[in-house]
């Protein structure tokens, strides 16, 4: 297992050395959340939206921001190995599952990045107030998570498809809707300082399976 998270983490640092240079996902990313974030608050900021339905539009366009944001970046996980012709190298290196681990790990991070700028912006622009801090963190990191690992796996999917990008969200969107649901309820529930531990654990249990059929189905996906 110690040698699984090494490796993991040798091509997790590998990709992030390739972005620091390159700068390709990360820019777009937050290119794409920087101008959705200014255009969410230009156009519902003028509307006097009823206090009692703030919680539930805020989530709702919160999670619709990150959602797309991840869309951008996140698929080129595995896209960029075959445009720049480095993926028949990456396979004879490490199997299918250590490198989908270690590029989970990066988009992971970079989720992670994205969340940390969008979300503070999100709610000064928004004027949104949330009651239960420490609730929403726990969300946002294990949706975080989540939506890198289905990310990952469905850019090593899609990775030498024609149409990439119209196929990553058409595949993404019924797979990443049981966590985008749970996500925007426990949202609400933070916003409002009731209970989110329903949607944690729906988001455990989504994270468990997710992470389990990445590791068996990594060579099938990505190999074949």
């Amino acid at each position: 297992m110690t040698a699984f998270l090494s490796r993991a983490w040798a091509v997790c640092a590998n990709d992030a050395a390739q972005e620091l240079r390159r700068r390709i996902a990360a820019g777009s990313v937050f290119f794409f959340a920087a101008t959705c974030l200014a255009l969410v608050a230009f156009a519902v900021g003028p509307f006097g939206v009823p206090e009692e339905a703030r919680s539930r539009l805020h989530a709702a366009l919160l999670w619709i921001l990150l959602f797309f944001s991840a869309a951008t970046g996140l698929p080129r996980a595995f896209v960029r190995e075959e445009e720049s012709g480095t993926a028949l190298a990456l396979r004879c290196l490490a199997p299918a599952p250590v490198i989908v681990a270690g590029k989970t790990m990066f988009n992971f991070l970079l989720s992670l990045a994205v969340v940390a700028v969008t979300m503070p912006s999100f709610a000064l622009l928004m004027d949104w107030r949330v009651a239960s801090l420490p609730a929403l963190l726990g969300l946002t990191v294990l949706a975080s998570y989540g939506l890198a690992v289905v990310s990952t796996f469905l850019s090593a999917l899609v990775a030498r498809a024609g149409q990439r990008n119209v196929l990553f969200v058409l595949i993404s969107f019924p797979l990443l809707l049981p966590l985008l649901l749970p996500a925007i309820a426990g949202t609400v529930a933070a916003s409002e300082g009731s209970s989110t531990a329903t949607a944690l654990r729906v988001l455990i249990a989504y994270d468990g399976a997710a992470t389990c059929g990445a590791y068996l189905l990594a060579a099938a996906a990505w190999e074949d």
